[in-house]
């Protein structure tokens, strides 16, 4: 399908469909993750939601159509957090960019009781998380929107 055709289809642009969720007025994790996951966008994506209650948060991984799979956080199944480095998190990632197993090695070292925007920050700062591919470093929270930090890299 090409752009021309997914646009006249109701298909948007990703952007623009996380824009419009954002600013929704009361809008709720869950109905954002429905609206994020159900409507049609241009390209497939991968998509971050992070909320502020328990176990609110999710990686969309985004088919043309629809959500291929929403991945949640589960505490009580010790899925106290997610990466998501471009690979579906159920496939295993190419030898020659495996971000993933890194990233989920240190968050485990640092742990639950101790992870912090600055400990985040040293995770997403080293090889091969960091990398020549790495164009800019986000670290933010839902539940204190005064973290919120940016690095062009």
């Amino acid at each position: 399908m090409n752009l021309i055709a997914a646009v006249a289809e109701g298909a948007r642009f990703t952007s623009f469909l996380l824009r419009d969720t954002l600013a929704q007025d009361g809008i709720t994790f869950s109905a954002a993750v429905s609206k994020l996951a159900n409507t049609p966008v241009i390209a497939p994506s991968y998509l971050t939601v992070g909320g502020v209650g328990p176990n609110e948060g999710a990686v969309i991984t985004r088919g043309r159509t629809h959500a291929v799979d929403v991945w949640y956080l589960n505490v009580s199944d010790n899925r106290w957090f997610l990466v998501e480095t471009n690979y579906d998190h159920w496939t295993s990632p190419p030898p020659s960019d495996d971000r993933r197993d890194p990233a989920v090695a240190a968050i485990k070292k640092i742990g639950q009781a101790n992870i912090s925007p600055n400990e985040l920050f040293q995770v997403l700062s080293v090889h091969p998380v960091l990398n020549n591919g790495t164009t800019y470093t986000t670290v933010m929270s839902a539940s204190h929107p005064e973290i919120y930090q940016s690095w062009v890299r």
